[in-house]
This record gives C-alpha cells, structure tokens and sequence, in this order.
C-alpha cells in the first residue's frame, strides 16, 4: 500500500482486486478513538463495513459505511479514494439490544 492517509483528501487505497482499504487511525479519529482502541473493536467484532458501489448517475463513486455500535460514518468518495462528502449518523439503537 502506497497511500498516504496523512492527505485527508484521499481516505483510502485500493488492493489489487479494487477493493478499499481504509488505515485504521483515520476510521478512529472519525469515531474520536485511539487506534488501538479501534484496532480492538475490530478484533471482538463490534465494527460492521460496507462498501456500495455507485451506479447510473452516481457511476464513478463508493459509498463506505462503518458501524460501530450506534454510530455510523458514511462517506462517498471518488475512485481514486477523494472524499466527496462524509457525516456521522446515529442509529435509534445498537446492535443485539432490543428496545425496552
């Protein structure tokens, strides 16, 4: 991996498959988390990704979201990983708790 995550513009780097690979300590400073915090929600499974890939007029853009209990960072960003727009959802509640 090339990229240079210290340029906020790009956000991710491509493996060879074409799929994004984001550097952890730019996912936690999004969630306002150390990266070794954010490293270790990754390993117990409590961060949830995915990757849409546009279509029609949103041809030539990903949106990425990324859960991590009930917090969701979206960001839709060019092909070559410019960040077009990004913002910080909340959900109503976390997953694997119901609503009492």
């Amino acid at each position: 991996m090339s990229e240079d995550f210290t340029n906020r513009t790009n956000l991710f780097a491509l493996q060879k498959d074409g799929s994004p690979v984001v550097d952890a300590a730019v996912l936690a400073q999004r969630f306002g988390l150390t990266p070794d915090l954010f490293m270790d929600h990754l390993r117990r499974g409590f961060v949830r990704s995915r990757v849409e890939i546009g279509t029609g007029a949103d041809a030539g853009t990903r949106r990425l979201s990324i859960r991590i209990g009930n917090r969701i960072w979206i960001a839709i960003v060019s092909e070559d990983g410019c960040v077009l727009s990004e913002e910080m959802r909340f959900s109503g509640i976390a997953p694997g708790h119901e609503r009492g």
